[in-house]
């Protein structure tokens, strides 16, 4: 049963709602383009954010807690990544992005602010009065959604700690062995992706110097 909302809180919802529709419809069409381009793409609204943006519009009471907390724990895992990033990403690899690839590397560093931005808006509107009032739970709080915010703080440390701690260890030193005897000397290395089971493993390598930047597929 739905409960009586006002019409205030009815125009938040519709607003919400059709903004993570076309949010939703935005990156499907991002998606399929690179799909067709063979271009590395991967991302967790999509299809959620639509589906999500048409029951918010119908005011589903489940949907409007679950989008307000969700919203909340995708803002905050956001954040921590934007702190954890630089212990696991080189700077110097990052000006060089810069200079070499200014629009991905500038056009990929506003989409991650902007969807930040878009979903703390989204979880503002979801708390406004009206929405609160009629969509809290009898004889729970209604306060803000901090234990969305500190999951999200904690699994993002965790995962940082533990991706920091792989990309410099043993196995890492010695896929970058591996990278630097197919590209030679005068590069610096980073690990961006490892796996390994038992004594088989696979690394991509990024080497990388002032005027160029290779990815090097290892194995072993």
């Amino acid at each position: 049963m739905k409960p009586q909302a006002t019409d205030d809180c009815r125009t938040v919802l519709k607003r919400v709602g059709v903004a993570l529709i076309v949010f939703g419809a935005i990156d499907i069409g991002v998606m399929m383009y690179c799909i067709a381009h063979q271009i590395s793409y991967s991302s967790s609204f999509n299809l959620f954010a639509v589906i999500s943006g048409i029951y918010l519009w119908r005011g589903h009471p489940w949907y409007v807690r679950f989008v307000t907390r969700a919203a909340a724990f995708f803002v905050g895992a956001f954040c921590v990544a934007l702190l954890v990033f630089p212990f696991l990403f080189p700077l110097d690899l990052g000006l060089i992005e810069l200079c070499l690839r200014p629009v991905e590397t500038i056009g990929g560093m506003v989409a991650a602010v902007g969807v930040t931005v878009f979903l703390f808006w989204v979880c503002r509107q979801l708390r406004a009065p009206a929405v609160v009032a009629a969509y809290a739970k009898p004889g729970c709080t209604s306060g803000p959604p901090w234990l969305a915010f500190a999951l999200a703080a904690a699994l993002g440390i965790g995962t940082g700690a533990m991706v920091g701690l792989s990309l410099s260890g043993a196995t890492a030193r010695k896929a970058i062995e591996l990278a630097k005897a197919r590209t030679g000397d005068g590069y610096r290395y980073s690990v961006s992706h490892l796996s390994w089971s038992g004594d088989h493993g696979r690394a991509r390598v990024v080497a990388y110097r002032d005027d160029s930047i290779k990815t090097v597929e290892v194995e072993w």
